[in-house]
């Protein structure tokens, strides 16, 4: 594994060590490395069974879906089970074509990140991606404010898709209006559009609630999941509906069929229980939130904003974003690159407070010397 060309060895929790075995915190978010409890309850059923024929039923599989159906919000108790969150994301697609079959149009919150396979490529950037758009034969209607419904053909539309937080045009990480989000769920009722609510990189306490959706009070038609539900140890993704919704596009059929070979394998599913018995059992959400509070406010003086454990902060036009992030790994803290001019910090979901609080202290006197600096 290899990021921004350093290669990672080993890890835990937050933190991992490096090709030259510096200590390296990670802010790109995710559920952390190599969670004891995850990998030990992966590595015993590995010596069961890691894989299994997708045409038959795993008791780990089963297990799964039952806690997923205990865990979201009514009426969404059937699951589909793929590989990754992006997978996922494209199944619950298919379903809303299955239940519009004659619709064209996808309507989505502008600036979420909808994954990197061909559907969410182009609701990502669809700008880059017209040729690939054209093929699929779909079209787009990108939702930034209450106006853009009324652009929108309902007749036409087969699926609308948000996620939990969204990159505005300056790069700034927020949440989406509760009053624009109730008056897109208004409309694709009317319009019998299922909803797709896409937490793939917010699901497990990142925004301080189990899955990130629930900062809303709107219940999705379809809920996405993936990302840190793998606890880091397998990709796994889902897709959850209605009963009655599963039964009109799939009837009967086993809910490992609708992915790639191996979605649904006995190791994924016990990989994302332990996931979900790990935050459960350490109360991740809350700590996720307490950890972005700790950015925040050693930060607030640099323009930081949390949401849950993911800050925002803003880059003076004299900083260089680039050098910025890679001074930061040389001191100790690993972010991801900003698409403009903010820095998006992600605490992992098992990131350990004594942890975020030093790499608080970097980041600051990082942001400090590089604006005397600039100065």
């Amino acid at each position: 594994m290899k990021t921004s060309n350093k290669q990672i060895l080993s890890g835990q929790y937050e933190t991992y060590t490096d090709g030259d075995g510096r200590q390296i915190i990670d802010l790109a978010g995710g559920f952390g490395f190599q969670v004891p409890s995850v990998i030990a309850a992966v590595s015993q059923q590995a010596d069961r069974m890691g894989l299994s024929n997708r045409v038959l039923m795993s008791e780990p599989l089963i297990a799964f879906c039952r806690r997923l159906a205990e865990l979201l919000p009514a009426p969404l108790v059937s699951s589909y089970i793929c590989s990754s969150g992006d997978e996922a994301f494209e199944g619950a697609l298919k379903l809303c074509k299955g239940l519009k079959p004659k619709g064209n149009t996808i309507v989505y919150i502008q600036g979420g990140d909808y994954g990197s396979l061909s559907y969410g490529r182009c609701l990502g950037a669809a700008q880059d991606y017209q040729e690939i758009r054209r093929f699929l034969g779909f079209n787009l209607v990108a939702v930034s404010d209450a106006r853009d419904l009324a652009t929108v053909d309902w007749n036409d539309c087969f699926a609308v898709c948000h996620t939990s937080t969204v990159i505005d045009d300056d790069g700034r990480l927020r949440l989406i209006d509760q009053g624009l989000l109730d008056q897109l769920y208004t409309a694709a009722a009317k319009a019998s559009a299922p909803v797709i609510a896409v937490d793939v990189q917010s699901c497990l306490g990142s925004l301080g609630t189990l899955f990130g959706f629930q900062r809303y009070h709107n219940t999705p038609d379809i809920a996405v999941l993936g990302g840190a539900l793998g606890g880091s140890a397998i990709p796994i993704g889902t897709y959850t509906c209605s009963e009655q919704m599963a039964y009109q596009v799939y009837g009967r059929s086993s809910p490992a069929k609708h992915g790639s070979t191996t979605a649904g394998n006995p190791m994924a599913c016990v990989a994302a229980m332990a996931a979900l018995d790990y935050v459960q059992a350490h109360g991740s959400a809350k700590q996720c939130f307490n950890n972005g509070q700790v950015l925040e406010q050693a930060l607030v003086a640099f323009g930081a904003v949390a949401c849950g454990a993911w800050v925002s902060l803003p880059l003076a036009a004299s900083v260089n974003p680039v050098r910025l992030c890679e001074e930061l790994y040389q001191r100790g803290v690993y972010v991801s690159p900003p698409r403009g001019r903010e820095l998006i910090l992600r605490c992992p979901v098992t990131a350990r407070a004594e942890q975020i609080q030093r790499a608080s202290t970097i980041i600051k006197e990082t942001f400090s010397h590089v604006l005397n600096h600039a100065a």
